[in-house]
């Protein structure tokens, strides 16, 4: 904590942009804990088959390799965390003040959407490898912003496409037993819902992969 707190860039605004999720402490914490998830998981593709290590010498093997990358990977971690906190900030500035009637639906949206993507705990629970992801995510939310005004009717019509795709992935996570962990791939279409918003309001910023209602729809065939 003492080597990010003297190598961070801009920590006072990292703080500030924090400020309504708790502590600067906290949040290095969070990129810390983010950190040791990603190197562990590199670590045992690396070294263990994929496989977490279950006798002395594989711990110890996995701790000397976590003590040697942290500082680096959380350093890296935290300026792109810093980039997220700042379009964040961004999204909230632009919704403040009065909203027109025919926008309010979709300022409710953005504010939902921001809400899922950046909370207390977001950089362990999304993984680092989500950041840069996290971060296009936020532009996209500015680049709607900036276009809802011009045609919020527009809008209303790609909303109730992702609120499409959306309700059929809640009804499907609600259906799932509780005495199990939900599959990994289920859950991964949460990114997929992310990745259609991008294509719909926001297709400047180009998708991870080629995405649409249908094709989510199909994914979530599999667990029905």
């Amino acid at each position: 904590v003492k080597y990010l707190q003297e190598k961070l860039p801009n920590k006072a605004k990292l703080g500030l942009y924090f400020n309504p999720f708790g502590s600067i402490n906290d949040l290095l914490q969070d990129c810390i804990q983010g950190a040791c998830l990603s190197l562990v998981k590199l670590f045992t593709q690396e070294h263990n088959s994929g496989q977490l290590p279950r006798e002395q010498a594989q711990f110890n093997q996995c701790s000397d390799y976590i003590r040697a990358e942290l500082a680096d990977c959380v350093l890296a971690a935290a300026i792109k965390v810093e980039r997220a906190l700042s379009l964040r900030h961004d999204v909230t500035k632009k919704m403040k003040g009065s909203v027109p009637l025919n926008v309010i639906q979709s300022h409710s949206d953005i504010k939902q959407q921001c809400e899922e993507l950046v909370f207390k705990g977001f950089v362990s629970h999304s993984g680092l490898s989500k950041l840069d992801d996290i971060i296009r995510y936020l532009q996209g939310m500015l680049r709607r912003l900036e276009k809802l005004p011009i045609d919020p009717n527009q809008d209303r019509l790609k909303l109730i496409e992702v609120n499409k795709v959306n309700d059929t992935y809640q009804a499907i996570i609600k259906k799932q037993r509780k005495d199990k962990p939900i599959e990994s791939e289920l859950l991964e279409t949460r990114w997929l819902i992310e990745e259609l918003r991008i294509s719909l309001f926001a297709q400047n910023l180009g998708t991870a992969a080629p995405i649409s209602v249908k094709r989510i729809l199909n994914h979530l065939k599999a667990f029905t």
